[in-house]
């Protein structure tokens, strides 16, 4: 499908989204709830959000150490244009950063990417874990009468869990055997890409060659400690980058668990509905955690969603341009790469 059909769906679903979180709020009483607002807090929450991307660039920093040594400044143009594509159509955004990573340092493609891979892998393993803390200790929250789009959040919820914990096995045991026992991970990799013409076979192994050099944190016991660590860093600050909101709008819940489920159910519904700049899954995400399940007032929670996704934007967009800029990067072929992907 052509990109612009793509961002034509994406919007269609994103718009979609928008009027099922807006369906009982009319645009004066939305007007009317951002008048309400104690804006004071906002200043601590869109400093809250930069920080995650400095905690990002830091664990990224140790992913790269086993490939090359890196300064932690120099991974924030990679990461903030990276993220700043990740609102396009087909999630081009983890390919540019791969692409820009490798140009800036001189590393390959496959290598650049297999850290973010495994910044990826990092970060389910820790959204499953808050979410198993939500099911084992608040498991009463996720009330089966609760729909949405004629599904039960319930439901909804636990098959991400499945579907989530079902990736992560696969990714681990594929990284193990290209890290311990290459040989027959390649054999593995040749025997899948039979199907492939020839010509491509050639190309894909080569891929998977390569991919490999970028896991070689995987040997490094201590680093991945330290991975793992600063990754519950940047969970950390993601969860309490809503804090502040809570009292911007007074909500009646303000407890950890509001907090995590809030952060769970996002990470859900923007990865069931990946919309361009996740408008809309983002909102609705927010809606169903704090209305829908934690019963909190509507329009405020629709107030809400979107100041938060506004901040979110506007971290990403301000970061992403300054870097844009700094680096003299070439819009043109940021647009010719998510083009291809």
């Amino acid at each position: 499908m052509k990109k612009s059909g793509q961002l034509i769906i994406g919007l269609i679903v994103a718009f979609a989204a928008v009027y099922y979180t807006m369906r009982n709020v009319s645009v004066a009483e939305l007007m009317e709830s951002f008048r309400h607002v104690n804006y004071v807090y906002l200043i601590p929450a869109f400093l809250i959000m930069c920080l995650t991307y400095v905690a990002r660039a830091i664990r990224w920093r140790a992913l790269l150490r086993p490939v090359k040594e890196v300064k932690t400044f120099e991974l924030f143009s990679p990461l903030m244009v990276g993220f700043m594509a990740g609102v396009l159509p087909a999630r081009a955004g983890e390919l540019i950063r791969a692409y820009l990573l490798g140009k800036k340092f001189e590393l390959s493609f496959a290598g650049s990417l297999a850290t973010i891979v495994l910044e990826r892998l990092f970060d389910l393993i820790m959204l499953l874990i808050l979410f198993s803390w939500i099911l084992v200790f608040h498991g009463e929250i996720f009330d089966t009468r609760i729909m949405w789009s004629g599904i039960s959040i319930r439901d909804l919820a636990f098959q991400f869990g499945l579907f989530s914990l079902a990736v992560v096995v696969v990714l681990i045991a594929f990284i193990y055997l290209l890290t311990f026992h290459n040989e027959k991970a390649m054999a593995l990799v040749r025997w899948l890409v039979r199907p492939v013409p020839e010509k491509w076979q050639f190309k894909l192994i080569q891929m998977v060659e390569t991919f490999s050099q970028g896991l070689g944190v995987f040997r490094n016991l201590k680093a991945l400690i330290f991975i793992g660590v600063a990754t519950v860093g940047v969970w950390a600050l993601i969860v309490l980058q809503y804090y502040p909101l809570y009292w911007a709008y007074d909500l009646q819940d303000k407890s950890a668990t509001s907090l995590i489920l809030l952060t769970v159910m996002v990470c859900i519904l923007i990865t069931v509905l990946p919309t361009p700049a996740f408008l809309g899954s983002f909102n609705a995400g927010v809606l169903i955690a704090l209305h829908e399940i934690m019963n909190e007032a509507e329009v405020a929670t629709v107030s809400f969603g979107f100041v938060a996704w506004g901040l979110n934007f506007a971290v990403i967009i301000l970061g992403g341009v300054y870097f844009i800029l700094h680096d003299h990067i070439s819009v043109k072929k940021l647009v010719e790469i998510e083009k291809e992907a």
